[in-house]
């Protein structure tokens, strides 16, 4: 083994424009940890250092903690604040780059026991701060944001009395008033249905691999500031 490791690195969000490509190499020394990668990181690309400062790793569907282990010719995603936003193998059901279907989420949630639904849709708009905008580009690192928009169902089926709790987003350029991401929960009375709806969107906007890229009238376009992802506790 050398003592030199071939890392690639997967960009993601404003990343891609700071680091210079999706995916970009580093030659990283001892010692091996994510913790090191992203000082060197910040080093190589110093015009990026803010931003790697606040950028988590992750191999496949999990996040690393800073001593987490690399190895040579390792494959880490850099996942910067998220602007967001199943399983692995249930992809498609989480993250689709085809218009949203409500009409399929309705029926997937059908239950004769609820008498309460909340749907949550977020659209594109025109005005952000003070600036036109002409479409939205929605990004994602697959693997992850899946994973996490599950988790969060599950975890909010199990903070509140609901029966059913389903989100979905969506990937690629979206022009104005298109839906960006649905938010279906069911649940026998209303408060909680609410309560429920609006704890599982904050936790959506706040954990998943979601980046938002803003196109402007005047033919600009930038990345939404967006929240740090927190780093696990232990390896994986």
């Amino acid at each position: 083994m050398p003592d030199v490791f071939n890392i690639t690195l997967e960009c993601h969000g404003a990343l891609i424009e700071h680091l210079g490509g999706e995916t970009v190499a580093l030659q990283l020394e001892p010692p091996h940890t994510t913790a090191h990668l992203l000082d060197q990181a910040r080093v190589h690309w110093p015009d990026a250092a803010g931003l790697l400062s606040r950028t988590a790793c992750a191999r496949g569907d999990a996040l690393l903690t800073p001593d987490a282990p690399l190895t040579h010719d390792d494959t880490i995603a850099l996942i910067p604040p998220v602007s967001g936003g199943q399983s692995a193998t249930d992809h498609d059901a989480h993250l689709t780059e085809a218009p949203l279907d409500l009409d399929a989420l309705m029926a997937e949630t059908e239950d004769e026991q609820s008498g309460a639904l909340v749907v949550f849709g977020g659209t594109v708009r025109l005005n952000n701060e003070g600036r036109e905008v002409e479409s939205m580009d929605y990004s994602t690192y697959g693997p992850l944001a899946a994973r996490t928009l599950a988790d969060i169902e599950h975890e909010t089926l199990a903070a509140f009395d609901i029966r059913a709790c389903r989100l979905q987003h969506r990937t690629g350029r979206l022009g104005l008033g298109a839906v960006s991401v649905y938010v279906v929960v069911r649940a026998v009375h209303r408060r909680a249905a609410f309560e429920a709806a609006e704890h599982a969107l904050e936790q959506l906007k706040a954990r998943v691999a979601v980046w938002k890229n803003e196109h402007y009238r005047d033919g600009s376009s930038a990345y939404l500031e967006g929240t740090e992802v927190a780093r696990p506790e232990r390896p994986r």
